[in-house]
């Protein structure tokens, strides 16, 4: 470890003596404010790292190291004289750490970055279902076969959120879903189970006195489109499978 040390130190001195006197040599410019330098080096090699992006998490901008593996941190917004960076190039394992950057902080800091294991490449075959909430996965299953396959009625989140702010039962009256003779009762699902709404919409099969904004999606099946497994479990002659949005 000493041996590393002394290796990092020989690289630095040069450089800060190099961007010092630049600095007080340009005296037709106005003084640049460089800060705290940070050197980022190769663990295994103690070689500086070019193009290694720091990055910000207080203020969020990003400065890229040069041929010397260096930055100066002066533009970095600080809280309590100390600022939060994450350093990151690829093949290597992010680091974030915090620098204090106060007036008495000026010794040069140093990260070392360790190389990671690069992994086969792989082939993603994986569907926007397999990425979406467990709910609104069973939605979107449904949605795809049992509208074609049974007939069933299917709103997604782009339909519902072109009716925020109306009434989820006067929202389902306009697509052709209401009480009548025959089904005065619907079964009401909310994210696959069995639902009581504490208040219902009057005049209703049973539908909750909600705004469209509480839902993500809806699936509705007649009775003669049901599943077996609402038949068993709803208490309807018709299923309403409610999607609540996510907070």
């Amino acid at each position: 470890m000493r041996i590393l040390i002394s290796r990092v130190a020989r690289v630095l001195a040069p450089v800060l003596f190099a961007l010092s006197t630049a600095l007080a040599q340009d005296s037709t410019k106005a003084p640049t404010k460089i800060g705290r330098i940070l050197g980022v080096f190769d663990t295994q090699s103690a070689l500086p790292l070019e193009g290694v992006d720091v990055v910000d998490r207080i203020g969020g901008g990003t400065i890229r190291t040069g041929r010397a593996g260096l930055v100066g941190l002066g533009a970095f917004e600080s809280q309590h004289d100390s600022s939060v960076v994450t350093i990151r190039k690829i093949g290597y394992a992010d680091t974030t750490v915090l620098v204090m950057m106060g007036p008495v902080d000026t010794v040069p800091m140093q990260i070392f970055l360790r190389h990671v294991t690069a992994l086969d490449s792989m082939i993603i075959t994986a569907t926007h279902a397999e990425h979406a909430p467990l709910y609104l996965r069973d939605f979107e299953q449904r949605s795809l076969n049992d509208t074609k396959v049974l007939g069933a009625k299917a709103f997604g989140p782009a339909e519902m959120r072109k009716n925020d702010g109306r009434k989820l039962y006067n929202f389902l009256l306009d697509k052709g879903i209401g009480a009548g003779q025959r089904c005065r009762t619907f079964g009401i699902y909310l994210n696959g189970a069995p639902y009581k709404p504490l208040i219902v919409a009057p005049g209703s099969p049973g539908i909750p006195d909600d705004d469209v904004d509480h839902y993500d999606a809806i699936v509705f099946y007649t009775g003669a489109q049901m599943p077996m497994e609402f038949r068993r479990t709803g208490g309807g002659c018709a299923a309403l499978l409610l999607y609540a949005r996510g907070k």
